[in-house]
């Protein structure tokens, strides 16, 4: 008899996270967005890639490095 399986290992949504490294110090994060100020560990928003879905995903969800980033003073 096989032994039972959790759940989580047949679903197929997971848990993943964002994990964007290289915009948590990029000079092109916005400090502030719809008139609120955020926070610098916010890096959803980039003034390159002006919506989420276009950043590369390998550099919002896997912390690769981006081809424009650049560090802010």
């Amino acid at each position: 008899m096989s032994e039972k399986r959790p759940r989580w290992e047949s679903e197929m949504m997971g848990g993943k996270l964002p994990n964007p490294k290289a915009c948590a110090t990029c000079m092109f994060r916005p400090t502030e967005y719809n008139g609120l100020k955020l926070d610098r560990a916010d890096t959803d928003t980039c003034g390159i890639f002006e919506d989420p879905e276009t950043k590369p995903a390998e550099v919002y969800w896997d912390g690769a490095d981006c081809e424009q980033y650049e560090k802010a003073v």
